[in-house]
């Protein structure tokens, strides 16, 4: 009989710039629990909205890098323009979209990335580590222009894309979907990869609404007649998108195939979305910003954001005497550290990476205490 052992787990997220450290214990090679100090360490994100729209965002701490915050930026837009009905040009919700979908490219790799690192699959790993780049090079340029830190600002976009950006967008986004090819073998087709992902770390229905899971944590446990996948993000008029049917699935439902094939289905998506996108851009009058009225009385509301991992929870509020209105962001992440027990206990300890990079911690990259 196997006593009670214990290994320490190193676990690179997507750039290999944050380490954590679990203690797993196990016995007759099944998790019999985990230990991590995430909890502790985890904050939420703060973001300070100023009501001068000359100079809209100052994230807090500076830390963050503009790329990886771009999706709470927007939730904290969005949310003080439902509450105040604030107006915004066709024109500026069309390129805001096409930066969210943009991020969920960007998100999606990175998923891909820290997967191919934890299962040491290079060829996977170069293809996902090229295709973030190209995305957070172009988001980059944008940022040389116009800080993405004060992009968003409330009734619109603080200034227009830069000149020959969608064109170079389009070349960049043909050579992404060439590349999905070598990942849709790898998942549908009986390799190594799908061995490894099927039927591990399985998370059903009932308990991922239980653990309060969300996005692609969630979607993967629901049978596939029950779920279209379509952007959650609200398309404006001018977008007609056909939900795509994910019928086709492997392993079990909720297991980790099934979490990495919700992703790779929503790439698809998002390139095609950010086709149609483009061509009406490229045909619509330029119109960045309705100027706000925002009064002056006290506000404190709180709202649900859906991106690339779930839902954010955003806690807003302003004070009338202040110029500015703070926006306090958690991260659907959190819901999965503090089950991580429930999600891991009896899986194979050499299935525990697996595990743990098909439930995404990539953004606690940025929610860690330094």
């Amino acid at each position: 009989m196997n006593s009670n052992k214990q290994i320490n787990l190193h676990y690179y997220l997507n750039d290999q710039e944050t380490l954590l450290l679990f203690n797993i214990d196990y016995s007759d090679n099944r998790i019999t629990g985990i230990g991590h100090l995430l909890l502790d360490q985890i904050r939420e994100i703060q973001i300070i909205t100023d009501c001068n729209p000359e100079q809209p965002l100052i994230p807090y701490p500076d830390i963050y890098k503009s790329p990886d915050t771009l999706d709470v930026q927007l939730a904290q837009i969005m949310a003080i323009e439902t509450h105040y009905h604030c107006m915004v040009p066709e024109y500026a919700r069309l390129v805001r979209l096409l930066l969210m979908e943009m991020y969920r490219l960007l998100n999606h790799f990175n998923y891909f990335t820290t997967l191919a690192h934890a299962i040491q699959f290079p060829i996977l790993f170069e293809k996902s580590v090229a295709n973030s780049a190209i995305i957070r090079t172009l988001l980059l340029n944008i940022d040389k222009m116009q800080s993405l830190n004060k992009y968003f600002v409330i009734g619109g976009i603080a200034s227009d894309l830069p000149i020959g950006f969608i064109e170079i967008l389009t070349d960049s986004m043909h050579a992404i979907h060439k590349s999905l090819g070598y990942y849709e073998k790898q998942l549908i087709r009986k390799t190594i990869l799908s061995n490894l992902l099927e039927n591990v770390g399985i998370i059903s229905q009932k308990h991922a609404k239980h653990y309060s899971l969300s996005g692609p944590n969630y979607y993967a446990s629901l049978p596939p007649a029950e779920y279209n996948l379509i952007t959650t993000y609200q398309l404006p008029k001018s977008i007609h998108l056909e939900p795509v049917k994910t019928n086709f699935r492997k392993g079990t439902i909720g297991d980790s195939w099934n979490r990495t094939w919700i992703r790779f289905m929503e790439i698809g998506q998002s390139l095609r979305l950010i086709t149609q996108i483009t061509d009406v851009i490229m045909k619509s009058d330029i119109n960045l910003i309705i100027q706000p009225f925002l009064s002056g009385r006290d506000s404190e509301f709180t709202i649900h954001f859906n991106h690339a991992e779930g839902q954010i929870v955003s806690h807003i509020s302003k004070n009338q005497n202040n110029h500015y209105i703070t926006g306090k962001h958690q991260y659907p992440v959190i819901n999965v550290i503090k089950n991580l027990d429930s999600f891991l206990v009896g899986e194979r300890i050499s299935s525990a990476k697996i595990v743990l990079s098909s439930l995404n911690l990539n953004p606690v990259k940025y929610l860690i205490h330094k």
